[in-house]
């Protein structure tokens, strides 16, 4: 996806006023295909193998509680988890590449020479925020493209970072940290508090 992204990359970057940096691809076909087409198959594939996995996990639920009794890494909240982090991944993932794929589709650039989309490469453009008044779409994209990875880190540490085993492990670094920073203060201050 790097070469194909700097193989259509027709200046440097564009800077836009409150958001930062943004990439500046020239978007022919080969564009949709290579930086789009990647998303939109890893989420067909993640899609297929997590409504099998749900799909097998519904069907054949008294066979996963033999199994999960046999295997003592694996219970049944984690391996639930693993089906929730599926569904979510298959709403998500395939969703949005879908969705961007789509609105990238409708301005496609005719495919011209290397020359053409490198000339000037060095350029870089900067954009104050009033063109974003005027264009919904491209401040929605810009949010979009800002936001969906720090939404993603939240779901997948509410479904990981949040159970029985993580919590406990939470109190402990906690009461090593706090003791830590007594004895410290202790040190510091010279009497015990």
């Amino acid at each position: 996806v790097a070469v194909v992204s700097y193989c259509v990359q027709s200046h440097r970057y564009n800077i836009v006023e409150n958001f930062g940096c943004s990439g500046s691809p020239w978007m022919d076909v080969y564009a949709i295909l290579g930086l789009h087409g990647s998303p939109v198959l890893l989420g067909a594939i993640s899609f297929v193998y997590g409504a099998i996995a749900i799909y097998n996990f519904i069907a054949q639920r008294r066979r996963f509680q033999v199994v999960l009794q046999q295997n003592s890494s694996l219970n049944t909240s984690r391996f639930v988890r693993l089906i929730g982090v599926a569904g979510v991944n298959i709403v998500i993932s395939l969703l949005f590449a879908i969705r961007e794929t789509v609105l990238t589709a409708h301005s496609v650039y005719p495919t011209v020479s290397w020359d053409y989309i490198h000339y000037d490469f060095d350029l870089v453009f900067t954009y104050d925020s009033s063109f974003l008044l005027g264009d919904p779409q491209a401040w929605v994209e810009l949010n979009l493209s800002r936001w969906l990875p720090c939404v993603a880190s939240f779901i997948y540490f509410a479904f990981f970072g949040m159970h029985e085993d993580m919590l406990s492990y939470y109190t402990y670094v906690w009461a090593r940290l706090s003791q830590a920073l007594l004895r410290t203060k202790e040190r510091i201050f010279g009497q015990p508090l």
